[in-house]
């Protein structure tokens, strides 16, 4: 959707950039969770104006969304208030629910009105932040926001997950009641949700979480249980042509209550993936020496269902038997002789996919040195999965250097592996986010865009700031500031200019402000057009003239990687100017968002951790 990619990058624009993610002295990280007394006090008074602007929306979604925002941030400094404010919500939704018809109509999409599809996720949200509150109330609120058919079935199919889901959530308050929702939800099936809350649970309890993990193997290892693949179907197709894709469905699917042959269904991948949550809780059980999952012996009985189930199928996926071959030939080398009989033609691709997977495994919670370490130890010819292994975590632990080594020693690479690309790509920003001013002057001579050079100066002069050097920092602003055309006609000009805010933002604070006021009426020019741009081609991200806060706020986050650390330095510097800029903004949404974004990343601590983790997956998906 072109609007949502062009658009929505110009609804917080004032608040993007691109993070320096310097080592810091231990007495600045520390401050830096502190909040000084009377910014915290400007912070909550401004979201107490927020949160009665949020009343004020058109849109029901929005008055929904603005309230849960604001509510999850208040909750800490005023859970009264907070209160009140969940409780409206739930009132407004619950509203909702009895309005929307269940079944989306062409009408329904050209008028803009709110589906079924969309109250079921604003649902969603609104339970599991509020569980991080107050499990009790979002239960309540779970029962308050229902709704069922004639035949008294409830209309939200994924009730179960969602319970899960606030299982996860609850379970730092209250475990034993996240274990009453689990072992509610594991008759109905497995899970990554049920997983998940296994976790939570064995976190804050490892007895519990251990007893809930026996109760999931129990389950598993019934004699009324089915346990079931794809290849069942791909089995079933070589001796029948008139398999349909709804049969499909019926085998495969975990939760399918249809299936006849049994009370409960267990699909392998789900009984591998529990498999896997047990090895990464008993890791964890080793090292702070707490209770096992489960015992050595109860891993062998969840191993033995599925050296069973694959010795009886047909049909064997190389890529399915490697995830256990290794622990299938370990406790039962003769189911491992027959599966690796019934798998001649294909024992070089298992062959190859046993050897990913011992990759995988050997090299779980290991560090990118640690990893080196091993392939180092290695035969030549088993080293390349290693190294690349090792080129990977370094380039996620920000060692872009080691990185660059280790990839390098991969002798056969794969054909669509781009890590190599990205390793290159960052390492100049790396280097000046370590602040080494003579690598990045080689680097520079490489770089060929003034885009380009304006961002590797800019995050370079702010880490020369932080080490104390201002007039040097000042002097490498001002040269990337001299690389700026001053025209701003493409996106490329404005990325620039926000770099360069950066920049001056720990150099010369009132640069960074000017910078910004100076460029508030042309972002509102290319906000109006793109409204105009998107009524014209109806995309839905603007309803009777409003724009939608969920859209506001996903692509802020996802268009604006950095922006907290921007935020927060203006803010400590003049949290009155950059209100005030923010007032600015024509759009009464754009408004609000923006102010949000403020108090935001003053008040809340996982502010940075959530925008680096949608950074990060934005970065996953480019490659």
């Amino acid at each position: 959707m072109l609007y949502k990619k062009v658009f929505t990058f110009f609804l917080c624009l004032v608040f993007l950039g691109q993070s320096f993610a310097q080592s810091k002295p231990a007495d600045e990280t520390k401050s830096e969770a502190q909040i000084a007394p009377a910014l915290r006090e400007k912070s909550v008074a401004l979201l107490n104006v927020l949160a009665r602007e949020a009343e004020q929306f058109y849109l029901p979604e929005n008055r929904v969304s603005a309230r849960v925002l604001v509510a999850n941030l208040l909750w800490e400094h005023d859970e009264k208030q907070s209160r009140v404010i969940f409780q409206n919500a739930v009132s407004e939704l619950s509203t909702l629910l009895g309005q929307v018809s269940l079944e989306t109509s062409e009408e329904d999409i050209q008028e803009g009105n709110l589906t079924f599809e969309a109250v079921k996720e604003l649902r969603s949200k609104l339970l599991l932040t509020l569980a991080a509150h107050d499990p009790n109330f979002a239960l309540e609120a779970l029962q308050k926001l229902s709704r069922r058919k004639d035949d008294g079935e409830s209309v939200f199919a994924d009730d179960n997950t969602l319970e899960l889901n606030l299982a996860e959530q609850i379970a730092a308050k209250d475990p034993k009641q996240a274990f009453g929702i689990a072992i509610k939800n594991l008759q109905k099936g497995l899970g990554t949700n049920l997983f998940s809350a296994l976790e939570s649970i064995y976190e804050k309890d490892a007895e519990l979480g251990a007893r809930l993990a026996r109760e999931v193997l129990g389950k598993i290892k019934s004699k009324d249980t089915k346990v079931v693949s794809s290849g069942d179907y791909i089995s079933n197709s070589m001796s029948s042509n008139t398999t349909s894709m709804a049969n499909v469905a019926v085998i495969i699917n975990s939760n399918n209550a249809a299936i006849p042959e049994t009370n409960f269904t267990a699909n392998v991948w789900e009984i591998q993936q529990f498999l896997q949550t047990i090895r990464k809780l008993n890791r964890l059980a080793v090292k702070d020496k707490k209770t096992l999952a489960l015992t050595d012996g109860e891993i062998k009985d969840l191993i033995e269902v599925l050296a069973q189930k694959y010795v009886k199928q047909t049909y064997l996926s190389p890529y399915e038997v490697a995830q256990v071959m290794g622990d299938i030939g370990k406790y039962f080398p003769a189911s491992a002789q027959l599966i690796r009989q019934k798998m001649a033609k294909g024992s070089t691709e298992l062959d190859n996919q046993i050897r990913n997977q011992e990759v995988q495994s050997e090299t779980e919670d290991k560090t990118a040195e640690e990893i080196f370490q091993i392939a180092e130890k290695k035969p030549v010819g088993e080293r390349d999965g290693f190294y690349r292994q090792a080129a990977e975590k370094a380039f996620g632990e920000g060692n872009l250097v080691k990185a660059k080594d280790y990839y390098g020693r991969v002798k056969k690479r794969e054909e669509y592996d781009y890590l190599g690309t990205k390793i290159e790509e960052s390492l100049p920003l790396a280097s000046a986010q370590k602040g080494d001013m003579r690598e990045v002057r080689q680097m520079l001579a490489k770089v060929k865009t003034p885009e380009a050079r304006i961002e590797i100066l800019s995050a370079l002069a702010a880490n020369i700031m932080q080490n104390g050097d201002k007039k040097t920092a000042a002097a490498l602003i001002d040269e990337a500031r001299s690389l700026y055309s001053g025209k701003m006609k493409q996106r490329r000009n404005l990325i620039s200019v926000l770099r360069l805010a950066q920049g001056y933002a720990v150099v010369e604070p009132d640069q960074s402000f000017a910078l910004l006021e100076g460029n508030v009426s042309y972002f509102n020019d290319i906000i109006a057009a793109g409204i105009l741009l998107d009524d014209f081609n109806e995309y839905g991200s603007v309803k009777n003239d409003e724009v939608t806060l969920d859209v506001v706020r996903t692509e802020s986050y996802r268009n604006t990687p950095g922006g907290v650390a921007l935020i927060k330095k203006l803010a400590n510097v003049d949290f009155d100017r950059l209100s005030t800029l923010a007032e600015k903004f024509a759009r009464t949404e754009i408004r609000f968002f923006t102010r949000f974004r403020i108090v935001e990343a003053v008040l809340d601590s996982d502010a940075k951790d959530t925008e680096k983790e949608i950074q990060q997956s934005e970065e996953r998906g480019k490659y």
